[in-house]
């Protein structure tokens, strides 16, 4: 046999084993990849859920213990005797309201009204310096929708307001200050309503709440308004369209930017989800909060 001859055998049997002992071992570390790549994938999803869970369970938090203060400053003794008629009791609720202010440090306003919608007490919180306001300054507030959302409320019902900006003197304030306001009505020892309670809420603190809990992960968390708005973005730019309804921005009108416009097929399935995962392109998690009027979803991109 010639030697070309016994090298040709010789690779046809190389060749004959091998190639598929290739395709095994390759077989082998595909499954192992795919099975990797699959292991990860459902971590992933896992933690991005988690996080969400984290997010509400925060929020919540907040919330509940901004309903419980609310309650708390209803009951007053104080707020009691005035709506009795004691002499010199507006004056020691003024002063409860500014300790309260004080020691919470988590309300912009703390007011009770009557029923004609006048402030009878306010204590503003003056940037780190609360302050009781003169009876002189001391404003009507009947036109306002949380003054009649909340005065239409039975005994223990709570109004919360949905999370925007405040205004003032028509104008969205500077530097932005994010309000959630929380009001319940006042009853008599008669079981006559006779005004309300309002705490004007500090939203920044739920932002940061919520920025915290996002932190060092590598998803991007958002918090959306119920009707697609940003109130936690990407970038700064993108959030509070809906408040500055004749600014643009990058020719474009803000308020025509949001969610729904930038992943409209991802919108139409979070618009009607309470909570869950999917792709369109890019993967999205979401949760939704009920507790805040129109609010809320958190979207988790990864």
């Amino acid at each position: 046999m010639s030697p070309q001859s016994h090298s040709r055998i010789l690779i046809k049997h190389f060749l004959a084993v091998f190639l598929p002992l290739s395709a095994f071992v390759g077989s082998v570390v595909g499954t192992i990849y795919y099975q990797q790549g699959q292991t990860e994938k459902i971590v992933l999803k896992t933690n991005e859920l988690d996080k969400l869970d984290l997010e509400t369970k925060v929020i919540s938090g907040d919330f509940h213990s901004v309903v419980s203060d609310l309650i708390v400053i209803s009951k007053q003794n104080e707020l009691q005797k005035i709506l009795e008629g004691v002499d010199g009791e507006k004056q020691a609720l003024s002063r409860e309201f500014l300790s309260f202010s004080q020691y919470k440090k988590l309300y912009d306003q703390i007011r009770f009204l009557d029923q004609s919608g006048k402030e009878v007490v306010r204590v503003n919180f003056k940037q780190g310096e609360p302050e009781i306001v003169p009876e002189e300054k001391l404003q009507m507030q009947a036109k306002r929708y949380w003054f009649n959302d909340t005065l239409r409320l039975n005994q223990g019902e709570v109004f919360v307001s949905p999370l925007d900006l405040n205004i003032e003197r028509g104008q969205v304030e500077q530097p932005l200050k994010p309000m959630i306001r929380f009001g319940t009505p006042v009853f008599d020892h008669r079981g006559q309503k006779r005004g309300i309670v309002v705490l004007n809420y500090f939203g920044a603190k739920l932002l940061n709440n919520f920025n915290q809990a996002s932190a060092n992960v590598p998803s991007q968390g958002m918090l959306l308004n119920a009707d697609g708005y940003w109130l936690k973005g990407a970038k700064s730019e993108d959030e509070w369209g809906f408040m500055f309804p004749d600014v643009y921005d990058e020719l474009r009108l803000r308020k025509n930017h949001t969610f729904g416009k930038t992943f409209p097929q991802a919108w139409q399935q979070i618009s009607q989800k309470e909570s869950g995962q999917f792709c369109k392109g890019i993967c999205f998690a979401l949760m939704t909060l009920r507790q805040i009027p129109g609010l809320i979803s958190k979207i988790g991109i990864y």
